[in-house]
């Protein structure tokens, strides 16, 4: 890890904004990381510059975000109306080609130029809402063994009690599944299809989808 970016980790500390887990995770990986561009090793959650659906959905994300991107081009898209999606694209396709070893890169990318786990839920389905959308999955969570459990859900699994009505593992489910939602979409995620999404109510069923 170079010197630069053990210092911008120190800097970040605890409560470095756009890390979490897998962010920090990606940075412990040693010098070797300096040589992968994000092209490279996050290729499942790169944006075709043709898709322009997910070019403006993305732009609505970093208009409405406190977040403040460290990106030029991505700084312009957020302050420009007319411009601004080709601003984002340009500064994504940027991105793209560096190196990873950069927390600036990595949190403009997984905040605004790349696919999340929730930008890949099917058709039809959305992200679990509500501490009651986990009611019915209490069975098949309590029968699953907690090894084959993403690790986010693990702690839900430690406090699930014996039945669906058990005090906390809804709430912990709620934030845990949020949290994978927001992570890097690097392939499907059978136990966040299973246990974090459910069916479109019929008013939101309109639109969104698995790219």
């Amino acid at each position: 890890m170079s010197k630069s970016l053990a210092l911008s980790l120190g800097t970040l500390g605890v409560g470095g904004v756009g890390l979490g887990a897998a962010g920090i995770h990606h940075f412990r990986k040693g010098d070797s990381a300096s040589e992968v561009t994000f092209r490279t090793k996050y290729s499942k959650a790169l944006i075709s510059e043709s898709d322009d659906a997910t070019w403006t959905a993305k732009l609505g994300v970093l208009e409405k975000s406190s977040l403040t991107p460290k990106n030029a081009h991505l700084v312009k898209a957020k302050g420009e109306k007319d411009k601004g999606k080709l601003a984002l694209k340009e500064g994504c396709m940027e991105i793209y080609s560096r190196p990873v070893d950069s927390v600036d890169d990595f949190n403009d990318f997984k905040n605004f130029c790349s696919f999340n786990n929730g930008d890949k839920i099917a058709d039809g389905k959305e992200l679990a809402n509500a501490e009651s959308d986990f009611s019915s999955h209490w069975e098949a969570f309590n029968k699953i063994s907690k090894e084959d459990l993403h690790f986010a859900l693990r702690e839900a699994y430690d406090i699930k009690g014996n039945s669906a009505d058990a005090s906390g593992w809804k709430a912990k489910m709620l934030e845990k599944c949020k949290e994978i939602s927001s992570d890097i979409f690097d392939g499907s995620i059978s136990n966040f299809d299973t246990f974090c999404v459910k069916n479109k109510s019929v008013a939101a069923s309109s639109g969104g989808g698995r790219q």
